[in-house]
């Protein structure tokens, strides 16, 4: 192969110009809905409001719920949500979480596990939908940090940078300051 053709060949990779291109960016940011789309999210969102309060402190009922909740989005062929599950469960996304990290109080241990082992497998979901494709990225990180805990963390480490090197306790310096100062014959203090 000529040098010409291998740099049109790269080119060609580097810029996506091949089989299987990814769409442009501004493609992703697009909503990418279907006719009928609309209505398939509304029936499985009233699918799962429908579903009977149950008592959220009643283990076996949350269990049931939770599985009940993750059929109903494999048979309507949609992505579990955080907000889906507090639907299912007769609460809102706010008290889920403060059920979940026990800000309030009077649920079982048990019903607290169940609903965090819930949350653990909605949040590997999204993370294989982001590292495969299946959701925007902008919409997976709003989604994560609200719902997850994830956060933008820069850490910043600050080092103190003494010129004078360590510093000494109060006592050295007073003992090292009087030890510098002479004393004058006439009686008078003298710096060195």
């Amino acid at each position: 192969m000529e040098q010409k053709e291998m740099q049109n060949l790269g080119e060609t990779i580097v810029k996506g110009k091949g089989k299987g291109n990814r769409p442009k960016k501004s493609d992703q940011m697009k909503p990418q809905t279907e006719p009928g789309d609309n209505k398939k999210y509304i029936q499985h969102t009233m699918e799962v409001a429908k579903l009977d309060h149950i008592d959220l402190k009643n283990v076996e009922l949350v269990d049931q719920r939770i599985l009940d909740y993750f059929s109903i989005c494999e048979l309507n062929d949609m992505k579990p949500s955080v907000a889906g599950l507090a639907l299912a469960l007769g609460v809102e996304r706010t008290t889920l979480w403060k059920i979940r990290t026990k800000q309030t109080g009077g649920y079982p241990l048990e019903v607290i596990n169940s609903i965090k082992r819930a949350v653990q497998i909605i949040n590997a979901m999204m993370e294989d939908y982001m590292q495969n494709g299946k959701i925007n990225p902008v919409s997976g990180i709003f989604l994560m940090k609200n719902n997850m805990d994830y956060t933008d963390k820069q850490e910043v480490v600050v080092t103190p940078n003494n010129p004078m090197g360590d510093t000494e306790s109060p006592e050295r310096l007073e003992e090292r300051y009087r030890e510098s100062v002479v004393i004058d014959t006439d009686g008078q203090d003298v710096d060195e």
